[in-house]
C-alpha cells in the first residue's frame, strides 16, 4: 500500500478538487494523509474538508507551532545545518513541527511506500502502478522511486529513456543538463520505499515542502541516492499554477486569489478545471477555470496573454524565472 501524505497551506478548494480525483483515478491501493497549515477564514474550509471526507478515510494532520522541532538533531552534521536550524526553527516564532510530524506519520504508518503531493497537483489519468515497479523499489529501497508526473509525452523526454513492460526505466544520473529525468527527489507524485526514504528525511533539514525538496535534492545527489527513475509510458499528474501560497517559493502564477476561492468554496462551491487535450508540460494553466455550485456554473478565468506567458515560464521547478 501507498501512504499518499498531500501538503497543503490555504488552499482548500484547490486540495478538495485533487482529492476527488484521486478518488477518481487512483487505482493502485492508498492511503491519504493531509499534513496541513492553515490560517485565519481558510481554517473554515479545512474543517469543512474533514466532514466531507469523514467517510472515505482520509485523514488529517495540522501542523502545529513549537519552540524548536527535535527531530533536527539527527539532522544537525555541519555549520550549514545548524545555521538553518536557528534560522528557519529554534525559538522562531513562525516555526512549526513540520519536519518531526511528517517523519512521525511515515514512521507510524504500516504502508511500505510512500509518495508526496502538493494541493495544486490533480490527477488527470488513471493511475495503475505495475507491480514489477513495486518491485524494483522493494529490492532498492535507497536506490530507485516511481515518478507519476512525467512521460513520453513531456517535452524534453530523454532519448536514452529505456521502455520497459508498462513503464519507463533510467538513470538520475547519467545526464548533466537540468530536468525532470535528472531531478531525483520530488515532492510530487513520486512513490519510494517508505524505510528507505525516511532514513534520510531525518537527516536532512527542512522545515516546509519548499526546503524540502530543494535540500532534499542536495542532499540526495551528493549521495547519489535514488539513481533508478521509473514512471509510466503517459504522465498522469499535473501541476495546476492557479496561485503561490509560500513565500520561499518564486513559482510564476495566474495569481487567482486563495481568499476568494475559500469565499466560494465556504459558500458551496467546487473548482472545476478545464486540462488542455495535450499535455507536454508537468505544470500547467488551465484553458479555463470555473466555480460550480448545483446547476450554477461560474467562469472565473479563460487563457489570456498572461496566462499564456505564465505557461511559458514554467519549468521543472515551476519557474524558469521570476515574472516581474
Amino acid at each position: 500500500m501507498i501512504l499518499n501524505i498531500i501538503f497543503s497551506y490555504n488552499r482548500a478548494v484547490q486540495l478538495d478538487y485533487l482529492i476527488q480525483s484521486i478518488l477518481e483515478r487512483f487505482k493502485t491501493d492508498s492511503k491519504v494523509v493531509i499534513l496541513y497549515h492553515t490560517t485565519g477564514a481558510h481554517k473554515d474550509g479545512y474543517e469543512l474538508l474533514k466532514r466531507k471526507y469523514e467517510d472515505k478515510g482520509i485523514s488529517f494532520v495540522e501542523r502545529k507551532p513549537v519552540f524548536f522541532d527535535s527531530s533536527y538533531i539527527k539532522a544537525l552534521n555541519s555549520k550549514k545545518d545548524w545555521k538553518f536550524f536557528k534560522e528557519k526553527n529554534l525559538f522562531n516564532k513562525k516555526s512549526d513541527n513540520f519536519k518531526g510530524l511528517l517523519q512521525k506519520i511515515i514512521r507510524e504508518s504500516d504502508c511500505e511506500f510512500v509518495m508526496f503531493n502538493t494541493d495544486d497537483g490533480v490527477f488527470y489519468e488513471d493511475v495503475n502502478i505495475p507491480e514489477e515497479v513495486f518491485t524494483i523499489i522493494r529490492n532498492n529501497p535507497e536506490n530507485a522511486s516511481y515518478r507519476m508526473y512525467v512521460g513520453e509525452n513531456l517535452e524534453g523526454h530523454p532519448s536514452y529513456v529505456e521502455k520497459k513492460d508498462g513503464y519507463y526505466q533510467w538513470d538520475y544520473y547519467s545526464d548533466t543538463e537540468f530536468h525532470h529525468w535528472t531531478f531525483p527527489f520530488s515532492v510530487d507524485a513520486t512513490v519510494y520505499h517508505s524505510k528507505g526514504l525516511l532514513k534520510h528525511l531525518e537527516k536532512m533539514v527542512y522545515h516546509n515542502p519548499v526546503t524540502l525538496e530543494e535540500n532534499g535534492y542536495h542532499y540526495i545527489t551528493r549521495k547519489k541516492l535514488f539513481r533508478i527513475g521509473l514512471s509510466p509510458i503517459h504522465s498522469q499528474l499535473v501541476a495546476t499554477k492557479l496561485n503561490r501560497v509560500s513565500v520561499d517559493s518564486l513559482n510564476p502564477t495566474i495569481h487567482i486569489k486563495p481568499e476568494f476561492l475559500n469565499e466560494k468554496f465556504l459558500d458551496g462551491y467546487t473548482l472545476e478545471l478545464v486540462i488542455p487535450e495535450f499535455i507536454d508540460n508537468a505544470n500547467i494553466v488551465p484553458s479555463e477555470i470555473y466555480l460550480v455550485k448545483g446547476d450554477k456554473k461560474e467562469l472565473i478565468y479563460s487563457l489570456d496573454d498572461q496566462g499564456k506567458k505564465v505557461q511559458s515560464l514554467l519549468g521543472i521547478e515551476g519557474a524558469k524565472e521570476q515574472l516581474e
